[in-house]
């Protein structure tokens, strides 16, 4: 990707100015557009097709997450938050970067460059509010569910979580992508998972994380 393109949507144009400002500032990356509101985030985000949308949760007229529910095909999102607490169903509408209203310029940098490459990104007091939150949720005991997993599922698991998408997960093992696609299918069903972040957030959480390498 050449260029990160990325559109702000914040109600208070002062900050709205300054996240542009900075995020110009940095090469490669260039705010498209920015909105006020949510309904204006969702028109231009569908005029201006950017590749990321910093999104905070508290629009006028249409709530972040619902935003980011709509957008979440097209557009990687991240969701600015107040508590750590409230980004449970930002996950669920499909986030990928998650930043806090305290979070600093490196922050907010760091997570434009990694959903831009198709990475999820938490704020670390996000990061150990989701984690505690995931482990209490699980139906079985973390490593228990792991162990019913194949070889060539532990190995996919990992890469999983290391960012990888398919094709480089292809490349890594000698096999085929419609083969990764099946072995993910598999993780999803096997440990009752919604999507990629939350295999990675598991991978992390019984250990697999750089089996590898």
């Amino acid at each position: 990707m050449s260029e990160i393109r990325v559109l702000v949507c914040h109600p208070e144009q002062l900050l709205r100015s300054g996240i542009k400002a900075l995020l110009n500032s940095e090469p490669g990356v260039r705010v498209v557009g920015e909105a006020a509101d949510g309904f204006d985030a969702l028109s231009k985000a569908r005029g201006l097709r950017p590749d990321v949308a910093l999104i905070e949760e508290r629009l006028v007229g249409l709530p972040g997450v619902e935003v980011t529910e709509r957008l979440a095909d097209g557009v990687r999102c991240i969701i600015l938050i107040e508590h750590p607490d409230t980004m449970f169903e930002a996950v669920k509408a499909g986030a990928r970067g998650f930043l806090l209203h305290s979070s600093g310029q490196d922050e907010l940098l760091g997570a434009v460059r990694a959903t831009a490459r198709g990475e999820a990104f938490f704020a670390p007091q996000v990061a150990s509010r989701f984690l505690q939150r995931f482990e209490s949720g699980l139906r079985q005991p973390a490593t228990a569910v792991a162990d019913t997993l194949t070889e060539r599922e532990r190995e996919v698991l990992g890469l999983v979580a290391e960012g990888m998408d398919n094709a480089e997960i292809a490349a890594k093992l000698y096999v085929s992508r419609a083969t990764v696609k099946f072995h993910v299918s598999n993780l999803l069903v096997k440990l009752g998972l919604r999507d990629r972040l939350q295999i990675a957030v598991y991978a992390h959480r019984v250990g697999v994380v750089g089996a590898l390498s």
